[in-house]
């Protein structure tokens, strides 16, 4: 397939709104039942066990490292509607065993410095393999058709409750069970996107597609080791401070991962200026993007400490923290949205037979050593501020809410950088306008419902304490998408739209 027919192949798939609407109802539902599962873990697992389960995570992350250094470029490609997905598969059988000898190697060193079984934690194994096949149907689909990945989420999301609720609640396995569950879910959101990753198969592995991968693979290291580093945290957090440290700042992570996570709603936008999109598709992903962000973290600092009080009653003493890991996913998402548009105009890959100069050339790589430099800083500063609150006898909450001021910071700077350099190497640009209405109307949202708020009792029982979350989200909502309405031309062209494609998938039914 030629250039040509890749790039009108690539558009016809990637689906902006749709990709970043499906993607975010997976985010709610995502967000909905991973704070149910997460009531599972924290209700039945001690302050130092859930710590455990943050620090598992972390070392599955760790030991993804030899497939994060080609994912990358197996999207591109896939956006260019390139069959990658057997040559993909092909590399990723030789690089499993590497994962595996990484993940128990970190796993039997943490153990022994943090007093664990390390049977225990090397149980991680079962979440792990599942998760290399998710890696793969993953780099696939955002590239092919991120849509799908939402769908996908959804599966996920619904599995694993269903799954935990058997194992964690009723047969009481405490963290194995969690671990189980969460190895099954990822298995089934693995096949999921397999299947619909099989128009881009071809039974005949394309040597020179994973030469091109392996040769940029070196590039991507340093984007890799940047995001190894900054994951390290929690670790320095568990082996410093304690496990019920890592726990804390856990809680701070999930009960704001809602915020946090709103970038995927322009998981479309990369694929889409890669296969030929413009300015037009930057500003349909950033209004879209922020006119769902902007109220959610609005909404979060409203209800933080409800929030945090569902996962476990001693863990909304970190709201702060947790307020300020929201406010850092915010401002992130234009650091991300910067270096998407960067990257997606950079055509040194667009063939394979591509050298290692070609690579060096590449805006990626400043990017790439940009995060390095910031990933390294974040956690040297990390590191200095744990030695100096165990020395100065600093409490947990105040410990877990320095080292979130310092992310948000270093997010600050990089999201600067990333905005200057979009500027400079591409003619695309941010716009801002829009956002000011969005901000005015979420501020009137959030101060309704923290008014309301204080007129409620205080909760007693994790369903009353659900039950007030949910109906003032409900009502936060409705208020917010009144004002819009009333404000917001934009806005009440996408109801219509909404409208008008629930009435043609009736009408087709």
């Amino acid at each position: 397939m030629d250039d040509k027919r890749c790039r009108v192949f690539g558009v016809s798939r990637v689906r902006l709104r749709l990709s970043g609407g499906m993607a975010f109802v997976s985010n709610i539902v995502g967000y909905l039942t991973g704070l149910v599962f997460t009531v599972f873990i924290t209700r039945r697992l001690s302050e130092r066990d859930f710590g455990v389960w943050a620090l598992i995570g972390t070392f599955i992350s760790y030991s993804l490292t030899p497939f994060n250094l080609v994912t990358g470029w197996i999207s591109r490609d896939a956006a260019r509607g390139k069959k990658v997905l057997g040559s993909a598969a092909a590399l990723f059988t030789l690089l499993t065993p590497i994962s595996i000898i990484i993940y128990i190697l970190v796993a039997l060193m943490s153990a022994t410095t943090i007093n664990y079984d390390p049977s225990i934690i090397l149980f991680g194994l079962l979440v792990l393999i599942p998760y290399i096949i998710l890696t793969l149907g993953s780099a696939v689909q955002s590239g092919y058709a991120p849509q799908n990945l939402g769908m996908a989420g959804i599966i996920f999301e619904v599995s694993k409750v269903i799954i935990a609720f058997y194992l964690v609640l009723t047969l009481r396995l405490g963290l194995i069970g969690a671990l189980l569950s969460l190895s099954i879910a990822y298995l089934i959101q693995a096949l999921f996107l397999l299947q619909k990753s099989r128009p881009l198969f071809q039974k005949e592995v394309r040597k020179e597609l994973i030469a091109k991968w392996l040769r940029g693979a070196p590039i991507n290291l340093i984007s890799v080791l940047s995001g190894v580093i900054g994951a390290t945290d929690v670790v320095l957090i568990g082996l410093i401070a304690g496990a019920v440290a890592a726990g804390y700042w856990q809680a701070a992570l999930a009960a704001s991962a809602l915020v946090t996570s709103t970038h995927v709603l322009m998981i479309g936008l990369g694929p889409r200026l890669i296969s030929g999109g413009s300015q037009k598709d930057l500003d349909t992903a950033l209004n879209f993007g922020m006119m769902i962000t902007i109220p959610a973290l609005f909404g979060f600092i409203a209800l933080s400490k409800d929030i945090l009080w569902i996962l476990r009653p001693t863990y909304i003493e970190a709201w702060m923290a947790a307020c300020i890991l929201a406010l850092r996913g915010v401002i992130g998402i234009f650091g991300g949205i910067s270096s998407t548009a960067i990257t997606a105009k950079d055509e040194f890959d667009s063939h394979d037979d591509i050298s290692i100069k070609d690579f060096i050339r590449s805006r990626i790589l400043i990017l790439n050593k940009i995060g390095l430099i910031l990933a390294s800083l974040y956690i040297t500063a990390v590191a200095c501020s744990l030695t100096i609150a165990q020395n100065t006898g600093m409490s947990t909450i105040e410990t877990i809410t320095i080292i979130a001021i310092l992310s948000l910071i270093l997010t600050i700077i990089g999201t600067l950088i990333n905005m200057r350099l979009m500027r400079k190497f591409t003619v695309l640009k941010l716009t801002y306008r829009p956002l000011f209405k969005y901000i005015g109307s979420a501020f009137i949202m959030a101060a309704i419902i923290y008014f309301l708020r204080t007129l409620l009792k205080s909760p007693s029982t994790i369903l009353d304490a659900v039950g007030t979350v949910f109906l003032l989200t409900i009502m936060g909502a409705l208020i917010y998408g009144l004002i819009l309405y009333l404000i917001r031309n934009e806005f009440r062209r996408y109801l219509t739209d909404i409208y008008l494609y629930i009435m043609r998938v009736k009408d087709s039914v």
